[in-house]
């Protein structure tokens, strides 16, 4: 089995300690090392080559934005997922905006959440979680409201994960279905089914099918 190789960045031993505990024993991931700050962090990408860098965005020399940056500058397959206390749209757009491919906020990832994310972005997509997803879309309303309507905006719309999950219910599938078919839990089906219908205001399942069937936000 291929793992995913992962890098740790945290100015907090603590913060270090409780992710590593999270994921160290999964079959599919490969922990290759922790930082505790990004200049350290940015040596071991290079020496290391992992395939995905946890970082906070509050650290000293540098912090998880720059790191972002840089790591992007390489031209590596090294992918970053933040995993922060600061989730304000600042910081989420400049995250973005350096290259994250995920971001989730550290009071609320739980490790289903957080593995969740990380093999979402080893595939090849992005992720972000349920409330800052929210955040993003209510930004774009407001943006496309005011009779603008940036193309960066409509990569966010849906998540991946949120387009997955989507496709199954107009396929048809319950939610015991798409759980068993994306291995995870029924409760998190229903949280990505419950983000979109809030998302668009859905009332009901049979509505959010019809509205995806007319506007093509899945691909049968």
């Amino acid at each position: 089995m291929e793992k995913i190789r992962i890098l740790l960045v945290d100015d907090h031993q603590i913060i270090r300690d409780g992710v590593k505990t999270m994921i160290i024993d999964e079959p599919d991931i490969d922990f290759v090392g922790c930082a505790s700050n990004g200049s350290d962090a940015l040596e071991m990408v290079k020496l290391y080559l992992p395939d995905i860098v946890i970082s906070d965005i509050s650290m000293p020399d540098m912090n998880g934005i720059e790191l972002t940056a840089r790591i992007s500058e390489l031209n590596s397959r090294t992918q970053v997922l933040i995993l922060s206390m600061y989730t304000t749209d600042d910081y989420i757009y400049n995250a973005i905006k350096s290259g994250a491919k995920g971001i989730l906020p550290k009071q609320d990832t739980n490790k289903e959440m957080l593995l969740e994310a990380i093999r979402v972005i080893y595939s090849g997509h992005e992720y972000y979680s349920p409330n800052i997803s929210k955040n993003l879309m209510k930004n774009y309303l407001s943006i496309v409201k005011k009779g603008s309507h940036p193309e960066n905006f409509n990569k966010y719309f849906l998540t991946q994960r949120e387009k997955e999950i989507l496709k199954f219910y107009v396929e048809g599938f319950s939610n015991q279905e798409i759980a068993n078919k994306l291995n995870i839990s029924i409760r998190t089906v229903e949280t990505h089914k419950n983000n979109i219908m809030q998302k668009f205001g859905f009332k009901s399942t049979v509505e959010m099918v019809k509205f995806a069937l007319k506007n093509n936000l899945v691909i049968l």
